[in-house]
């Protein structure tokens, strides 16, 4: 059984490299095995791959914080105003092929987690990278929502630290 986890952590890698986005590997003594990934390639965004010891299942995640600026704007929004927006953001996401959660909470969000989990039998270089995909579209998701609340155009500015 050892063969196999080693066996999965060199193939989830060697695609990782293949793709042009690995970009490090973390000691992680929770971990199977924890990447770094730049997706997409050339970009600042950075998602994990994590194989948790113990499960049958990876882990492919991403958070994304808002900076002071958006942060404040965000939360000085009347109230009612405020609660229909994240409550179109969570409307929105629901439907998304990934998982999220709204840190440290909806009322007080500062940033929002996105993970996607692959069982073993599905894992391959096509499900990995669609993964990422659906990560860093999650992510572009809150990007864009928060250059509209700030009335910009489509630029990425100051959002994601």
């Amino acid at each position: 059984m050892g063969e196999n986890k080693n066996e999965l952590a060199e193939k989830v890698k060697g695609w990782l490299e293949k793709e042009g986005i690995l970009k490090d590997e973390v000691e992680n003594e929770k971990a199977e095995f924890h990447f770094l990934a730049q997706f997409p390639r050339g970009s600042k965004y950075i998602s994990e791959v994590i194989k948790p010891k113990d499960r049958d299942y990876i882990i492919v995640g991403s958070s994304i914080q808002l900076a002071e600026e958006h942060y404040k704007a965000l939360h000085s929004l009347p109230k009612a105003e405020k609660n229909a927006l994240l409550w179109q953001w969570r409307f929105d996401l629901l439907f998304r092929d990934a998982e999220f959660r709204m840190v440290p909470s909806a009322q007080e969000l500062k940033g929002v987690e996105f993970t996607k989990a692959l069982y073993v039998e599905d894992v391959n270089r096509s499900a990995l990278i669609n993964a990422l995909r659906e990560i860093f579209k999650c992510k572009l998701y809150i990007v864009w929502r928060v250059a509209q609340l700030m009335g910009r155009e489509e630029s990425e500015g100051q959002i994601y630290r």
